[in-house]
């Protein structure tokens, strides 16, 4: 394998899994911005969603 698209892959890895751990520290995200937890929620998705389509 090139090393330049292991590089990339293993960038991309670490970028989509920080979702998971926005999802695990949603309340304490939630409470820091002052918005409730279903918000800052719907925030995780759009973020995630546009990653998805964006990062192909």
């Amino acid at each position: 394998m090139d090393f330049r698209l292991a590089v990339l892959a293993l960038g991309m890895f670490a970028l989509g899994t920080d979702n998971f751990v926005v999802a695990g520290i949603l309340p304490s995200v939630a409470d820091s911005l002052d918005t409730s937890v279903s918000l800052a929620g719907q925030m995780v998705t759009v973020y995630a969603l546009s990653f998805a389509v964006l990062a192909p």
